[in-house]
């Protein structure tokens, strides 16, 4: 592969590498656990939650798609179910960040005395025990088939989202490794949440009116 299609390829996949970021960012376990970590235990620790992650995400994102290719060269038809698959899961990932918005403020407990090793292999553990990233690997395939129409797509948007997710909770560790700092983050929880809920609402109703 040249560096042309290597080009074309990833802004193919930026659409969807977006609505990854997004849904990946918001406040969960995975970005809750790096800040509580790096608050309590240090930026060290928080970073080696980053590296955990990042690598995290490139392994399940690689099974997922290359998984999902495999079946969509066997049952072609399967892809005029994924717009309606997408928007259902838009739906209920909206229902669940709108809950959050509304609940009360959020605090984190910072995690005392963690070690960089163990802190690794806690937000390995959290990350794939995390049902939410299932759920937004597969709104991810239902909403932009691109990304596992090919090998090719597949590895290379599972190195980007890594690299994301490994950059973004390294900013995490540094800039909310203080307890000023997270509760300013804290502050912002429930207006991220809303308006995610509702930009999800309004993009799930798209969807459904271009399959009428």
């Amino acid at each position: 592969m040249n560096m042309l299609e290597l080009n074309l390829s990833v802004i193919y996949l930026v659409p969807a590498l977006g609505f990854f970021i997004i849904n990946v960012f918001i406040p969960g376990p995975n970005v809750l656990n790096t800040i509580a970590t790096s608050m309590g235990s240090g930026r060290i620790s928080g970073i080696a939650c980053a590296i955990a992650t990042g690598l995290g995400v490139i392994l399940l994102s690689l099974i997922s798609l290359l998984g999902a290719a495999a079946i969509f060269y066997k049952i072609p038809i399967i892809y005029k179910s994924l717009t309606f698959i997408g928007g259902v899961l838009l739906i209920y990932f909206a229902k669940r960040y709108i809950q959050k918005a509304l609940k009360s403020e959020h605090r984190i407990i910072a995690l005392q005395g963690v070690s960089s090793k163990f802190a690794f292999r806690q937000a390995f553990l959290v990350l794939i025990t995390n049902p939410k990233m299932m759920t937004t690997f597969l709104a991810v395939i239902s909403l932009f088939p691109i990304v596992a129409s090919n090998i090719q797509n597949a590895f290379i948007f599972s190195l980007i989202a890594g690299l994301c997710s490994f950059t973004g909770h390294v900013i995490f560790a540094t800039i909310f490794s203080t307890t000023l700092a997270s509760e300013v983050y804290m502050k912002l929880y429930r207006p991220i949440n809303g308006f995610v809920g509702i930009f999800f609402i309004i993009y799930a109703i798209r969807l459904f009116l271009s399959i009428l």
